[in-house]
């Protein structure tokens, strides 16, 4: 091999050189590199998977975060139809009462017109009576004797009380 001009010495000194050199580069260089390679491939894996389960969270989160919003919303809505049910009920209810505060002071004033008009009528009566008992006192007292008198009082109470009683009768 010397012809070639390949010196045997050399070659062995080159070959272990090489042996020795692809050793230490397969365990101080190649075999902790593989390894960072490995450990920051598993780290990458993990950042994925915990983003892929934060997405999944973040999603569930958002559903149940849409679900109460609707549940409120729902119930917001059944507050609303029970409040407006409430209103109804409060504003049928008071206008029952006024209906019955207003049926009740027309009654008070139609007993109050009623109380009126009996008290005018019987002072009219009385004013009537008065009136007649003077005429007759004084137009017939000096002509008619007290016995006659006394029949033309009669007579004439008879009277008041029919004119009275249609007196009634026209007023109601």
């Amino acid at each position: 091999m010397e012809s070639l001009g390949v010196d045997i010495k050399l070659l062995i000194a080159q070959i272990v050189n090489f042996f020795l050199f692809f050793l230490i580069f397969k365990k101080f260089i190649a075999k902790p590199f593989s390894q960072f390679l490995t450990s920051e491939k598993k780290k990458e894996e993990e950042k994925e998977k915990i983003l892929a389960d934060l997405k999944h969270k973040e999603e569930l989160l958002a559903k149940e975060k849409e679900k109460e919003i609707r549940k409120i919303k729902e119930e917001q809505q059944k507050m609303v139809k029970e409040l407006k049910s409430e209103i109804k009920k409060m504003r049928e209810k008071m206008i029952l009462e006024a209906k019955k505060e207003a049926a009740a002071i027309i009654e008070k004033s139609r007993k109050q017109a009623e109380n009126y008009q009996e008290k005018v009528n019987r002072e009219i009566d009385e004013k009537i009576k008065e009136l007649s008992l003077k005429v007759v006192t004084e137009v017939l007292g000096n002509v008619l004797t007290p016995q006659l008198q006394k029949e033309v009082n009669r007579e004439m109470l008879r009277s008041l009380t029919q004119l009275k009683a249609e007196l009634k009768k026209n007023v109601n």
